[in-house]
């Protein structure tokens, strides 16, 4: 089975076309995924019943089980998915009094940096997570929404460092940022790091408008080495 949200237009394009569908069917996928929020295929009713029927065969929306639910007082909310593998890991809704809410994913399963603080990397890095498993993140988050709200900002601040899987993330988050995606402007979505110099140059050598969030975690470098 084939996860639908790591593959890119271009080669949905192809499987199209290895089953002799149109391209253009390509643009009705991903706006039932991307704006109108479609569980299923056989809810895309734009679409010939075989072919939904041939997507439902080879192709997998979901690939992530939603194991736990946790709402706070104030509005947050928190998802722990479990993934096609059986690792887990965290993303986080966060609504404030402006209206605003952000979204907060993951990157990897565990982590390598060994912060201190941070319970995410007490057992090390696992593996990074595909750019589906990121993407399903967002849509599993905006699942929780009330009628009325969006999602307004992305930080990516969960389980894991950034910038040793920007290979996952930065095409999932061309997707977030993309008006046939999530349509949410580049300017509003954060990458938090705990400064990997490679990666930093990486970003800064593509040009993108995502804001760079850097963790110094302390003052001086002694107390930096520590944490």
């Amino acid at each position: 089975m084939i996860h639908l949200l790591d593959q890119t237009p271009e080669q949905l394009q192809a499987w199209l076309a290895g089953h002799g569908v149109p391209g253009y069917r390509v643009r009705q996928v991903w706006q039932w995924i991307y704006a109108r929020g479609a569980d299923n295929f056989d809810q895309m009713t734009d679409l010939p019943g075989e072919l939904r029927q041939r997507l439902a065969a080879e192709l997998a929306i979901w690939e992530t089980r939603v194991a736990a639910h946790h709402k706070a007082d104030d509005g947050a909310e928190k998802l722990l998915l479990e993934l096609a593998d059986g690792e887990r890991i965290e993303c986080v809704l966060l609504r404030d009094d402006r209206g605003h809410c952000t979204i907060c994913v993951s990157t990897q399963v565990g982590c390598a940096m060994g912060c201190a603080f941070c319970a995410s990397g007490m057992d090390g890095l696992v593996r990074n997570l595909s750019t589906g498993e990121i993407l399903e993140q967002m849509l599993r988050l905006r699942q929780c929404l009330a009628e009325g709200e969006r999602i307004s900002h992305i930080v990516v601040m969960g389980m894991g460092e950034p910038l040793a899987n920007l290979d996952g993330l930065l095409p999932a988050l061309a997707v977030a940022s993309s008006r046939d995606g999530l349509g949410i402007g580049a300017r509003r979505i954060t990458i938090s790091t705990v400064g990997l110099p490679a990666g930093i140059h990486r970003l800064a050598g593509l040009n993108l408008q995502y804001h760079l969030a850097v963790s110094l975690h302390a003052a001086d470098d002694a107390l930096r080495d520590r944490l």
